[in-house]
């Protein structure tokens, strides 16, 4: 109620200009009508300067209306129907002069008409010769026009409580139309591109460095111990033939655990599994080998496999789920659909390695009693979720592993989302676009 009065005023003056864009829309109308013809191709640049004049009085006027900072609207030096900002206005100028003065009108005459009731009385009285009619209502004796008075004050509270809901709805409208919509400029998009790439570019450097590490402290001395033992073999075979057998035992050991670590490596590069069988067979792997108790539902409209059907733990069925074997020893009858493509290798692994940290952190540091995996994979991205019902409180660093995490799916220009309040429960988000 108490912006009514300003709302009628705002609504007063956009009755007046939206009259005056009805006849700003003609003009321009003939203006561009005139342009194949040559006279109107001088009259089109000043008219189009006015237009944005006139936008900008309406722009700034519906930023003092709804409060806040009023965005600029990014012209070009030189008024065109080719910058994006004449057209926003065109658009504006259509809307304004038809749908914005018709709300106005509509409003306004909401409160004429509650002025005409509300004086009922006065005007019958100083015109007993009239007789005038007030919507449905003829006044022509004095208790008619007291009650027209009466039914003018439910009038008037109707009015004014339409006035400003409507002059916000025509203000929203207007800046909505006028101001163009918060985009991402291409210079912060270059910048975040920037950003990923770097990060992928340091993520890149840093799985070189864990091999390198992990091939210096594995394989590499162990083949350095084979060597070494290689040479006291044939030493003792010339000097301590009897040692020979417990240096070969000892020997094969050491190979052993060389071709193990040369394994593990393999998997920690990209596990055979994920290429051989995909990407839900091959965390339903991780969710088996996992100390805390995990599940793994694979999205039935992904594409991807049923849902476990196994122990809870996510062990795989006999079958690897493909089905069950041929009993002949074949290689089974054909499936009636085709399987869905693949994601990419790529977007493949980096998933697979977020489930990996996921429920290593699970096991490391959540206390949880069980975990859940859900997995979906389409043609535009593969989606993620991670959630156990540990105590919470889980941020990144202090050894979870996330910023690496983190950095890994931003390299596809991906997105992770973390909940974690104390108490409980931890849900990982993570959605890898494919590409596609």
């Amino acid at each position: 109620m108490r912006r009514s009065p300003a709302a009628a005023g705002h609504l007063l003056l956009c009755l007046g200009t939206g009259a005056v864009a009805l006849v700003g829309l003609c003009l321009l109308l003939a203006v561009l009508a005139l342009c194949p013809v040559g006279p109107g191709l001088p009259l089109l640049p000043p008219a189009l300067r006015l237009l944005r004049r006139f936008a900008e009085f309406h722009r700034r006027r519906a930023g003092r209306w709804l409060g806040g900072d009023r965005p600029r609207t990014p012209y070009r030096d030189r008024a065109s129907l080719r910058d994006p900002a004449v057209r926003k206005d065109l658009v504006w100028l259509l809307a304004h002069a038809t749908a914005g003065t018709a709300l106005s009108a509509a409003a306004l005459t909401l409160c004429s008409h509650a002025v005409n009731w509300l004086t009922a009385p006065v005007w019958w009285r100083l015109l007993p010769d009239e007789r005038g009619s007030i919507i449905l209502l003829t006044v022509d004796s004095w208790p008619v026009a007291v009650a027209a008075a009466v039914g003018g004050v439910g009038y008037a509270l109707v009015a004014l409580a339409v006035l400003a809901p409507a002059a916000d709805l025509h203000a929203r409208a207007s800046r909505r139309l006028l101001v163009a919509r918060p985009r991402p400029s291409l210079a912060r998009r270059v910048q975040e591109l920037t950003t990923t790439r770097s990060e992928a570019l340091d993520a890149h450097a840093a799985e070189l460095r864990r091999i390198e590490r992990d091939l210096h402290d594995g394989a590499q001395a162990n083949l350095v111990a084979v060597s070494l033992r290689l040479g006291m073999i044939r030493r003792a075979l010339d000097q301590r033939p009897e040692q020979a057998a417990a240096l070969v035992d000892s020997t094969q050991l050491v190979a052993e655990q060389a071709l193990e670590s040369l394994r593990a490596l393999v998997r920690g590069i990209h596990p055979p599994l994920l290429a051989d069988r995909g990407l839900a067979e091959a965390v339903r792997s991780l969710a088996a080998r996992c100390a805390v108790p995990t599940r793994v539902e694979p999205d039935p409209g992904g594409g991807r496999g049923e849902p476990d059907t196994g122990d809870g733990r996510g062990e795989p069925d006999p079958g690897g789920g493909r089905g069950e074997p041929d009993p002949g020893g074949g290689r089974g009858a054909p499936s009636p659909t085709a399987p869905p493509p693949r994601a990419p290798a790529a977007a493949e692994a980096a998933a697979y390695f977020v489930v990996s940290e996921a429920l290593a952190n699970v096991a490391r540091h959540s206390g949880a009693r069980s975990a859940l995996v859900r997995l979906r994979i389409t043609a535009a991205a593969i989606a993620v979720r991670v959630e156990d019902d540990g105590r919470g409180g889980a941020v990144e660093g202090a050894g979870s592993g996330l910023p690496g995490l983190r950095r890994r799916v931003a390299a596809f220009d991906g997105t992770t989302r973390l909940s974690s309040p104390p108490g409980g429960p931890t849900i990982l988000e993570v959605e890898i676009p494919c590409g596609s």
